[in-house]
């Protein structure tokens, strides 16, 4: 197996290990975040952020626009998730909060937040993208269409309607502005 030292990104400009690792380094964080809100699992989520990191060293010289790297690589780690879901082997993978607590909280908040997960881990897979990049990864939506693959307005309006399925009847118009 090669190492990720040895294979050069496609490009015809020389990009350093070191820059590419000043690159990419702010971006680590949110790419794991998104994935193991994808994926629910540690482990698949460190994977699927270090299988994007290699993609994204060996496509770098694609990249025309440095300023939209973020959308980019996020882009690449969503990619990495929706294969990895496709998997046998993580299609068991769940949050790890049963789905009637044996113990209930004395804490209101633990449990709505443990609603939450639950409700955005049945959402369907473009639905919980939308609103992890949104909400937890607090991208903005011109960056979330780009990593979609949409316009500004689709990503809005299936953001829109994913958070009508989290909470059928609620007012959301304030969160999207």
């Amino acid at each position: 197996m090669q190492q990720v030292a040895d294979v050069k990104p496609s490009s015809t400009l020389p990009v350093s290990e070191t820059t590419f690792a000043d690159l990419l380094r702010p971006l680590i964080d949110p790419g794991f975040r998104l994935a193991l809100a994808m994926l629910h699992d540690a482990q698949a989520a460190e994977d699927a952020v270090q299988e994007a990191s290699f993609i994204a060293w060996r496509k770098l010289g694609r990249m025309h626009d440095q300023g939209r790297l973020r959308p980019w690589f996020l882009g690449i780690v969503a990619n990495k998730c929706r294969n990895a879901r496709r998997n046998k082997w993580s299609a068991g993978v769940t949050l790890g909060v049963p789905d009637v607590l044996a113990v209930p909280s004395p804490e209101e908040r633990t449990l709505r937040g443990a609603d939450l997960r639950r409700a955005i881990a049945r959402l369907g897979y473009d639905d919980r993208l939308v609103v992890v990049l949104y909400f937890y990864v607090d991208m903005p939506l011109d960056e979330l269409a780009a990593v979609t693959r949409s316009s500004a307005g689709a990503a809005r309006a299936r953001l829109y309607r994913a958070i009508n399925k989290l909470r059928p009847g609620v007012a959301i118009e304030e969160a999207l502005r």
